[in-house]
């Protein structure tokens, strides 16, 4: 009997870390995703409508249709139902428009970032007091950035590479709250 549980409780194991170790997979009316900005494969899935709108809100959409060779982690809908309503109302406050640009800044990289590339000793500089940190697992197959997880990744576009997380990044911040 203790053989057969320890047997079912290694394939259980097995199972979930194979399940969570897997990519999910995004934009997939999409034939070639190289032959669409970043902005433009966004906006064909509804999966990303919120973080667009801040997107949009903060005037940075413009930018980065004009911008080459940058990495974005773009978080799902999902991910903004951890955010408090308090700070979503800041953040879409007119008078907070600078606020809105930083928080959207916090998810674009401006070179080109592959997943691989990746690593436990690395952290993202914001601004002299903020940061973002990266975590890997030993094999490089399980990346988090800021705490979200990249579900994911590598998606290139014509301008840039697409990653996507599955929850709103944590800056480590001396001075105001996360998001």
């Amino acid at each position: 009997m203790k053989k057969k549980t320890l047997l079912l409780m290694m394939l259980l194991g097995f199972i979930t870390t194979f399940t969570f170790a897997q990519e999910k997979e995004f934009f997939s009316t999409v034939d070639d995703t190289e032959n669409y900005s970043a902005l433009e494969l966004a906006q064909n899935d509804d999966q990303f409508s919120i973080f667009l709108s801040f997107l949009e809100a903060s005037g940075l959409d413009t930018s980065m249709e004009y911008a080459d060779g940058f990495t974005i982690f773009i978080p799902t809908n999902d991910a903004f139902g951890e955010m408090k309503v308090s700070k979503l109302s800041e953040l879409t406050s007119a008078e907070n428009k600078t606020k809105l640009i930083d928080f959207v800044k916090h998810y674009i990289v401006p070179e080109k970032v592959y997943k691989n590339q990746f690593n436990d000793s690395q952290v993202i500089a914001i601004s002299e007091d903020e940061s973002i940190k990266i975590n890997t697992d030993m094999n490089g197959n399980s990346v988090s950035i800021g705490g979200a997880n990249i579900i994911s990744s590598d998606i290139e576009t014509k301008n840039g590479v697409v990653h996507v997380v599955d929850q709103l990044l944590t800056t480590t911040d001396y001075f105001s709250s996360s998001y």
